[in-house]
């Protein structure tokens, strides 16, 4: 196991940290390893119907491009992650659901980042009207799952989150 000699904090964001950590590895060598800390989030499952999906387009920054995603959001710290899930699905879909269960986690980036979504699906969907937070200018559309999946495949639609979630749905078909 890797030993860490020290851990210089370097930023501290509202939705980031980073941190950089004198890691020796088993084999003695020792590098500075940059990490970013994130609290967290969900992203979920929605199909109002089993041959369909709820994907969301929003601008990401970081992209440069809207992205069509599954709905998602940060955890804020502390917050339980099914509490966060029902909060995220009612925000940028407009959707309730009677039921919503856990499906796993998984590490977004774990080559430099601590981030771990926590992946649900929403069962018994009833439709609503979206409420996203101030900064977000969402547009919801439900897909055919066949529709979304050429998308992935014509490399039109790069979240991983959601191509993760797709795979998921076309397995059940």
């Amino acid at each position: 196991m890797a030993r860490i000699h020290g851990t210089r904090r370097i930023f501290e964001g509202r939705v980031i940290r980073l941190r950089v950590d004198d890691v020796e590895y088993d084999n003695g060598a020792r590098a500075n390893v940059e990490i970013v800390e994130h609290d967290g989030g969900v992203a979920i499952i929605a199909q109002p119907s089993p041959r369909s999906i709820v994907l969301v387009k929003q601008l990401r920054p970081a992209t440069g491009r809207e992205l069509w995603e599954v709905p998602a959001g940060k955890l804020e710290r502390g917050e339980d992650p099914l509490d966060c899930a029902k909060r995220e699905l009612a925000e940028e879909t407009g959707y309730q659901c009677g039921a919503i269960r856990q499906l796993w986690t998984f590490y977004t980036a774990p080559g430099f980042c601590n981030e771990r979504l926590h992946l649900f699906v929403a069962e018994d969907l009833t439709r609503g009207t979206p409420h996203p937070e101030a900064t977000e200018v969402l547009h919801t559309r439900e897909f055919d799952l066949n529709e979304a999946w050429a998308m992935v495949e014509l490399d039109e639609l790069p979240d991983a989150k959601t191509q993760i979630a797709l795979a998921w749905c076309r397995s059940r078909t």
